[in-house]
C-alpha cells in the first residue's frame, strides 16, 4: 500500500481511464445491469441481457472482453514502468527481483480470491484457476521478452509467436483418445494438460483452462505491452490513434479469419479469441485516448473510471473477497417486501455504492494499492 500524492501526476490518463472501465463494470456496474434486467424480465430485453453474461463456449459477447481488458492493461502500463525503473538506474537482476515479486503477489491474491487458500484445506486449494494468476503469467513472459530482446520488431515478432505456438499446440497435438485439432469442452488439448498436471488441485465445477493457455495470456499482455509502445512515441495524437485504429481493425479481421479454422473460445483462450479481444481492447484504448489525452475531457465520469483504474486490485479485492453483498443486504433487507424482483439490483446497487465509497476515499487520501 502506498499513499503517494503524486501518483497520478505524468500518467497518461487513458490507460488509468481504460482500466477503470474494465473494473467499473467487472466490479458491480454489470451485476447491477444484470439484476435490473432480471427484475424487468422482458423477453425483449434478452439479447441486451446475453451481452452481459458469458457465451457458454464458442462466440463472443461483450462481457467476455473484460477479462482480455484486464490482461491487455496489465501489458500497456509496462512500456512506461519499465522504462521508469530503466532511468533510475535499476539495474536488470534489480528489474527481475521486481517482476518475481509481482508475479508472487499476484499469485496469493489468486488464491485468497478463487483457490481456497483461506480455507487452509489442501482438498479444496486450487493452483491455477484466477484472472490474476493469467495476468502473472502473462506479465512474466512478456517481462522475459522486454528484459532479454533490445529491438522491437523482434519483440514483437516474440509477442506474436506466442499466439502462433498456441495455435499450433491446440491444432495439431493429438490428445490421447480424442486425437487433434479438437475443440470440445472435454477434448481439448489444453483442458487435457490441466487434468493431467493438476489433477485434484483444478475445479471440477470450470470449464476455463491454465496452463498451456499461459501462452495465450503472455500474447495478450504482450499486445497491450506494443499499444503502450504506440503511446509511449512522440507522434501526434492523430498519428496514435490511427495506428491504434488500424492495428486493432487488423486484428479483429485476423481474429474473424482464423475462427474459421480454430473458434473463438474465450474459455480455453483460442489464438482466435486472442486476436479478436486484442483487436477490441486497441479500439477501445483508441476511444479512451481520443476522449481524455486529444480531448481532455475531465468530467464526473472520467474521473470516476480513473478512481478506479488507479486502484484495480483493491476494487477487484474487496469485490471479490469482502463480501459487500451482506454488508449491502443489512442496509437495505427492509425494502424486500416493497420491491419484489427487483430486490437483488437494489442489493446489486448497494453493494456497488459501498464500493465505490470505499475507492473514492481512497483516492481522495491518495492510498493506491500497488504490487
Amino acid at each position: 500500500m502506498t499513499q503517494n500524492k503524486n501518483v497520478v501526476q505524468n500518467r497518461l490518463a487513458s490507460i488509468d481511464v481504460l482500466r477503470g472501465f474494465d473494473m467499473f463494470f467487472l466490479v458491480g456496474a454489470g451485476e447491477v445491469l444484470r439484476r435490473l434486467l432480471k427484475g424487468i424480465n422482458s423477453e425483449a430485453l434478452q439479447p441486451v441481457y446475453n451481452q452481459l453474461d458469458h457465451v457458454r463456449w464458442e462466440g463472443f459477447s461483450s462481457w467476455d472482453i473484460i477479462m482480455p481488458l484486464f490482461l491487455f492493461s496489465a501489458g500497456l502500463s509496462m512500456p512506461f514502468s519499465f522504462g521508469k525503473l530503466i532511468n533510475q538506474g535499476y539495474s536488470k537482476a534489480k528489474i527481475y527481483g521486481k517482476v518475481l515479486k509481482r508475479f508472487c503477489l499476484l499469485f496469493l491474491l489468486g488464491w485468497i480470491v478463487q483457490g481456497h487458500l483461506l480455507d487452509l484445506k489442501i482438498d479444496t486449494f486450487q493452483i491455477y484457476c484466477n484472472t490474476l494468476h493469467s495476468i502473472a503469467f502473462g506479465y512474466l513472459i512478456t517481462a522475459l521478452i522486454i528484459l532479454n530482446v533490445n529491438k522491437v520488431s523482434i519483440q514483437l515478432a516474440i509477442g506474436a509467436s506466442l499466439a502462433v505456438a498456441y495455435w499450433a499446440l491446440m491444432a495439431f497435438v493429438p490428445v490421447p483418445g480424442v486425437g487433434s485439432g479438437v475443440f470440445t469442452v472435454d477434448g481439448n488439448l489444453a483442458m487435457y494438460i490441466d487434468r493431467t498436471v493438476f489433477g485434484s488441485f483444478m475445479s471440477a465445477k470450470t470449464q476455463y483452462t491454465w496452463l498451456l493457455s499461459s501462452l495465450g495470456f503472455g500474447a495478450t499482455v504482450f499486445s497491450g505491452y506494443y499499444a503502450g509502445l504506440m503511446l509511449k512515441k512522440q507522434n501526434s495524437h492523430n498519428q496514435k490513434l490511427i495506428q491504434l485504429l488500424l492495428v486493432g481493425i487488423g486484428l479483429i479481421v485476423a481474429g474473424w479469419l482464423l475462427s474459421f479454422h480454430t473458434p473463438i473460445i474465450k474459455k480455453i483462450w483460442s489464438s482466435s479469441m486472442i486476436l479478436h479481444s486484442s483487436g477490441i481492447c486497441f479500439l477501445l484504448l483508441a476511444l479512451s485516448y481520443l476522449i481524455t489525452d486529444k480531448m481532455k475531457i475531465d468530467s464526473w465520469w472520467t474521473r470516476g473510471f480513473r478512481m478506479f483504474g488507479l486502484n484495480s486490485i483493491a476494487a477487484y479485492m474487496l469485490y471479490q473477497v469482502f463480501q459487500l453483498d451482506r454488508m449491502a443486504q443489512f442496509f437495505v433487507h427492509g425494502l424486500e417486501q416493497y420491491v419484489g424482483a427487483f430486490y437483488p439490483f437494489f442489493v446489486a446497487l448497494c453493494q456497488f455504492g459501498i464500493l465505490w465509497f470505499i475507492i473514492r476515499h481512497m483516492y481522495k487520501y491518495k492510498i493506491f494499492l500497488k504490487i
